[in-house]
């Protein structure tokens, strides 16, 4: 006998010791459309009742009583009390029961006028099913998504949907019940949901998984998050969490650096331990392990633990950067300790049917494990990467842990969650079209047209959709600790400057928030100097995003390419994000920015440049300052005259005699050339306000 039987039948004795030998166990899926199975091809062997059926075998017996638009209120357009199946499912004499009401409840027509009623209907409908003379357990469902697409979300519904899920959390705690979410795994799928509320096939499958799971405590034994593995880098000197996924009710030991810890899995089916902070440190031994099953990882380090993403300047590997032969000969390092998660699916080409199946949250990257030493992994990892953790390594003696999932050609809003995109109508907007919607730049749209072989009936996701990537590759790290995170991104939202400041705001709130640090240390990179319109402005942008507490930003206006989007000095991009680090995270006394623009005076004709970093202010070529220019009201530039004194710019011209706005390193590719004594390189700014 398999352990999974063995398991299921001991959790069976223990909740229904009064159901006779043989006799089958009946479960009854109380709901609505979604448990009816509406919209599913085939609805009576897809459904998800007919597919828990399957999960369960023949010792249990799955009915389903959906009915399509029933609500949990009782004064609701369609109560779920007055149709047949209600009575039916009473008759069953079920020994349990799966709820799942709400969706239709959360309507304007519903909803505002009926919502202090829900808790008590509710209450009511669980006493009645536990009232029956079969006395089943009953277990209540968080409802499956309403996405952004469904024609009222914007009218309330978004709103309506959140109130009811929270006293959906009340009712399982006040009724002693349990509940399933039914929500979160879902809501990661929307491309299961054609029509935006009612599952596919592949939707209801995840339904009936999550419900025998409820039904049999089998989570499928012990699961350790795909990061984790040989080599592994914890951060230093904060509390240590390891987590996972096992059967309900096992008890999972974690030992590891001479101390053993254990808990209880939850009904949820995870578990999470917290070990005391730890100095930097290692190789160690980490056992888990519960009464079937035990994983043991010989070599987990203790040190410093960055995460690095972004676009494909970020994804630029080792082995293409400038002086590659002599940096994989030379600069390797034993105590820096890399991990890629990798694309499977990219291009321009036209997607096969197994690339889209490919592109979902759980599939999408392809993960390398943990690696320090020469070969394919090294040489393909994310050139800035290394170079940052090189240089972090040599200054901190300690190990370092990198891990890369850049994307090329990803747009910002790829990165956000669904929960923070679905704030604000302009997001929105992007969530439920990412074809030609105007807020995304053409070179994206372009792409996934190209991707879909211009079939925009697909019902498919695309790499660059907004939340893809969010769901892939963050998603799956936020349990992970990381001390800050590195990015270089922003050519495939260049061409929206102001659109982008709030993406990328939103963006490192919405990290923060998941990772559960406010603070978190989040360094980017300036754009680089290429020969692209606008990049001048969006340069000025990004330096105006330092506003931002808790950030730093590396200039690169001095490593571009006028024609390439992919300069190859790789290292000094990595060198100038880890002086950042060094300085602003590890307190280091080390330069790490050239000169900041400050403030503006304006003194007769002639305005003074005031600069933060302006410490032994000059121009690296020692010729005039370039790329600089003023204007006056008009805000017509011209190219200015300008000196340099007392680490002030003076900048003038003889036909601008009430100079008001100055400008420098606008050129999309520049040729800048103020620095200061660290030798870094000033940002280009304006004074404009937007």
């Amino acid at each position: 006998m398999s352990y999974k039987i063995m398991y299921k039948n001991l959790f069976l004795l223990l909740f229904f010791t009064s159901i006779s030998f043989g006799q089958s166990i009946k479960v009854a899926c109380v709901g609505n459309s979604v448990t009816y199975g509406a919209g599913i091809k085939d609805r009576e062997v897809n459904s998800y009742p007919q597919q828990l059926q399957n999960l369960l075998g023949d010792s249990y017996k799955v009915a389903n009583f959906g009915f399509s638009g029933a609500t949990l209120l009782k004064n609701g357009h369609k109560p779920y009390w007055d149709k047949p199946v209600f009575k039916e499912s009473q008759d069953f004499e079920p020994n349990i029961v799966i709820i799942h009401l709400g969706l239709n409840d959360q309507g304007n027509n519903n909803w505002p006028k009926h919502k202090d009623e829900f808790i008590a209907d509710y209450l009511e409908m669980i006493t009645l099913y536990k009232n029956l003379p079969s006395k089943p357990k009953v277990i209540i469902g968080k409802m499956t998504p309403t996405f952004s697409g469904h024609h009222w979300f914007e009218e309330g519904m978004r709103e309506n949907f959140k109130e009811i899920q929270a006293k959906i959390e009340s009712i399982s705690k006040s009724a002693s019940v349990e509940m399933i979410d039914l929500h979160e795994p879902l809501y990661r799928y929307p491309e299961y949901f054609p029509d935006n509320l009612h599952p596919k096939k592949a939707g209801a499958k995840i339904i009936a998984e999550k419900v025998y799971s409820a039904i049999t405590g089998d989570f499928g034994g012990l699961i350790l998050p795909k990061i984790y593995g040989e080599n592994m880098v914890i951060q230093r000197n904060e509390p240590i969490h390891f987590n996972g996924f096992a059967n309900f009710n096992d008890v999972v030991k974690v030992e590891f650096n001479n101390r053993i810890k254990t808990i209880k899995t939850a009904l949820s089916g995870e578990w999470k331990l917290a070990f005391p902070s730890m100095k930097a440190g290692g190789p160690y031994q980490l056992k888990i392990s519960t009464t079937t099953k035990t994983i043991v990882i010989n070599k987990v380090f203790i040190g410093e633990v960055w995460l690095a993403t972004g676009q494909s300047n970020m994804d630029f590997k080792v082995r293409d950067m400038k002086n590659a032969a002599t940096v994989l000969k030379d600069s390797l390092n034993p105590n820096i300790f890399v991990f890629s998660m990798d694309p499977k699916v990219l291009g321009g080409n036209t997607f096969t049917k197994e690339d889209f199946e490919n592109i979902n949250a759980n599939d999408y990257f392809k993960y390398s494990g943990w690696h320090n030493e020469k070969g394919e992994v090294l040489e393909n990892f994310s050139a800035i990467a290394y170079a940052f953790a090189h240089n972090l390594q040599k200054e901190l003696n300690v190990p370092i842990g990198i891990i890369c999932n850049a994307v090329g050609g990803s747009p910002t809003q790829s990165w956000v969650s669904r929960e923070r995109m679905e704030q604000t109508h302009e997001t929105v907007s992007m969530l439920n079209d990412s074809w030609q919607n105007p807020l995304i730049d053409s070179w994206v749209s372009k792409r996934k047209s190209e991707n879909f072989g211009g079939n925009k009936n697909l019902k498919a996701r695309h790499p660059y959709d907004p939340t893809i990537l969010f769901d892939a590759g963050i998603l799956p790290l936020i349990n992970y600790n990381f001390k800050g995170v590195l990015w270089y991104q922003g050519e495939s939202n260049a061409e929206r400057v102001n659109l982008h400041a709030r993406l990328f705001k939103m963006l490192v709130n919405d990290w923060r928030i998941h990772f559960k640090k406010p603070a978190l240390p989040f360094y980017y990179v300036q754009l680089t100097s290429m020969e692209r319109p606008g990049w001048g402005s969006f340069r000025d942008s990004q330096r105006k995003l330092l506003s931002i507490p808790n950030t730093g930003m590396a200039v690169i206006t001095d490593v571009g390419n006028r024609t390439d989007v992919h300069p190859t000095q790789k290292w000094v991009v990595g060198k100038r994000l880890s002086n950042i680090a060094l300085a602003k995270t590890y307190q280091k006394n080390i330069a790490y920015s050239g000169p900041l623009f400050d403030f503006v005076n304006v003194i007769d004709t002639k305005l003074e440049v005031h600069f933060q970093f302006s410490e032994g202010l000059k121009t690296k070529d020692n010729q005039p300052v370039k790329d600089i220019k003023i204007a006056g009201v008009d805000k017509v530039f011209k190219s200015a005259k300008s000196r340099i004194k007392n680490n002030i710019i003076e900048v003038w011209h003889p036909e601008i005699k009430n100079p008001r706005y100055v400008r420098y390193g606008y050129s999309p590719f520049t040729e800048s050339n103020l620095t200061n004594k660290s030798g870094l390189p000033a940002s280009t700014f304006s004074n404009i306000l937007d």
